[in-house]
């Protein structure tokens, strides 16, 4: 014992760092936001910030700008949906198993609290929206002043490609008023998503003028780069498929069951992954990205030429990662880096420019970050820090540990130098050196040395369950889980693709 907890010590994995205040002006001026949250884009996709094989110039720009940080996770998920419950915990501040938003037969899920657009209207705040909800209507109307081509349904997270996919997305309006029969009446945009969006928030802050003395919070949610892969043809002829080099931690196809192994983002190419299509498959993405990162120019273009960009804090992330063949997976049902791990950017007034920091905090640390930064409260029940603190001086990150979760089928703690990954269902281990191999790809957990290492972290990890209200057993992990989604007891399948077919 007297081992384990030294080693812990040393790894600096048991307690978060003090929090910070945050350094903002001290006038009486409230900040603007822009949020851009966009679909199913890792922390790999952005030029500025180490991938020279994509094209970003906006988002290139913005990072020169402001701040970025690269190591911000989404703690999990208890359903395929990845994103679902990501934007549940960014909304509300709390950890997965916490947000007043699971599953309708979660036992241990908390009461529904204030969301963040709800909180800012409550203190004088505008709040608009348009693109992807993915919460219910009661949420959306709680959140948002008004709303501009909201995706529909609201629930909904993805526009299906035999639906018209990017290119037509079904969406409505929200006027504010509740007794407005007419709010979310449905209609066919017949426009591609990401430029709808931006014609939205474009338009909104264009009324600004008229009422520039109340602060406003402006939630641009994009559909992009989640699938369909669809893109406009300028942006998908950007990439040659024979100038996309092939991820080196490629499989043909992931070396065990990780759990949901046919999930639906698992069969949209077919077994073996082979490189050909894996380079097809990364073309489209980055294409995706590339054009949304145009759509993002558009926006920001337009707010230096306005009034409002010196007192406006933009804040640009996604909900989760995708593994785009890496280690034999294309989606996000997994603890790899490449699935939980999201780009985050902060540009604004008193946000330090040109500045990458480590950052090892979760995505729904943005909840309390931005009340932080309109000096509001945040409500007691929060779950996640404020990292307000990080955006200027010289503090570098706020955890020491991060803890990750899939359905009942994996669980996941990391330092800054370690991961490791847990299987309970087959109980199996993965254990890999971040700093030596940051693209996972050797498992070092059968080596003798780490013995200790591995005891140690495990233990972390039940720390951090009972942090985050898991209610798994790594010994029952059925039964455990049961009483918090009873559905799941048997993993949804979707037919498996086989390439000889």
């Amino acid at each position: 014992m007297p081992l384990i907890v030294g080693a812990l010590t040393l790894l600096g994995c048991r307690h978060d760092s003090s929090k910070a205040e945050a350094t903002f002006s001290s006038d009486d001026q409230r900040p603007n936001f822009i949020f851009l949250l966009t679909d199913d884009q890792n922390y790999h996709t952005i030029r500025e910030l180490g991938n020279k094989h994509i094209f970003t110039p906006n988002l290139d720009k913005l990072a020169r700008r402001g701040m970025s940080f690269s190591h911000v996770f989404n703690q999990g998920s208890w359903e395929a949906a990845v994103c679902g419950p990501s934007r549940k915990m960014l909304n509300t501040g709390r950890h997965l198993f916490k947000t007043g938003y699971g599953p309708p037969t979660a036992v241990n899920d908390q009461f529904r609290g204030p969301l963040l657009g709800e909180i800012l209207q409550q203190n004088g705040y505008d709040t608009f929206i348009t693109g992807k909800w993915h919460i219910d209507e009661d949420s959306l109307r709680r959140s948002f002043t008004s709303g501009r081509n909201v995706f529909m349904p609201l629930g909904m997270g993805m526009s299906f490609h035999e639906e018209g996919g990017q290119f037509n997305p079904l969406v409505a309006d929200y006027d504010g008023n509740d007794l407005n029969v007419e709010n979310f009446t449905t209609r066919r945009a017949n426009k591609f998503s990401n430029e709808l969006f931006v014609d939205s928030a474009i338009d909104y802050l264009k009324n600004r003028k008229n009422i520039s003395e109340v602060p406003f919070f402006l939630y641009l949610s994009f559909l992009t780069p989640h699938d369909p892969k669809h893109a406009p043809e300028k942006y998908l002829k950007m990439y040659p498929i024979d100038d996309i080099p092939v991820p080196d931690n490629m499989l043909p196809e992931h070396p065990f069951n990780e759990g949901d192994h046919n999930a639906r983002d698992e069969v949209l190419l077919p077994f073996p992954r082979t490189e050909l299509r894996i380079k097809w498959h990364i073309a489209r993405y980055y294409a995706m990205v590339s054009h949304l990162d145009a759509e993002i120019g558009r926006l920001l273009d337009y707010l230096e030429k306005s009034e409002l960009e010196d007192n406006t804090v933009i804040i640009f992330t996604s909900d989760n990662g995708l593994a785009n063949g890496q280690h034999g997976l294309l989606g996000k049902q997994n603890q790899y880096d490449h699935s939980i791990r999201i780009p985050l950017v902060f540009a604004g007034p008193s946000i330090d420019a040109g500045v990458r920091k480590t950052g090892m905090f979760y995505l729904h640390s943005l909840f309390p970050t931005i009340l932080d930064i309109a000096k509001i409260e945040a409500p007691k029940d929060t779950d996640s820090v404020s990292v307000a603190g990080l955006l200027s001086g010289n503090q570098d990150h706020v955890r020491e540990s991060i803890y990750g979760a899939y359905k009942n089928l994996q669980r996941m703690v990391r330092t800054r130098s370690h991961k490791l990954i847990y299987y309970p269902h087959i109980e199996k281990t993965q254990l890999f050196n971040i700093v030596n191999d940051p693209l996972e790809m050797r498992d070092v957990s059968g080596d003798k040395d780490n013995e200790i290492l591995i005891a140690t972290l495990f233990a972390e990890l039940e720390r951090l369950k009972v942090e985050v209200g898991d209610p798994l057993q790594n010994e029952n992990p059925v039964e455990s889980f049961y009483e918090y989604k009873k559905d799941d007891y048997y993993p949804k399948r979707w037919p498996r693709r086989e390439l000889n077919l």
